[in-house]
């Protein structure tokens, strides 16, 4: 019985690893497509920000009763 459950565990951790080896592994021709030159810059993306909701805020911490 102990043979028997060692085994069942030793299998169920290599199709574990099988199933997360070969989820991570990419088709072929996948890798060619993905766009490698795009670049964010900070600068340009809050200069052209138009619209953008704003927050209220009232502060009551200094009024006194």
């Amino acid at each position: 019985m102990r043979k028997i459950g060692l085994l069942a565990v030793a299998a169920l951790i290599l199709a574990g690893v099988g199933g997360w080896v070969s989820s991570t592994i990419h088709a072929p021709g996948t890798a060619a497509a993905l766009p490698t030159s795009i670049q964010i810059d900070p600068f340009q993306a809050m200069v052209k920000a138009k619209g953008l909701p704003t927050s209220h805020y009232d502060d009551y911490s200094l009024i006194f009763n």
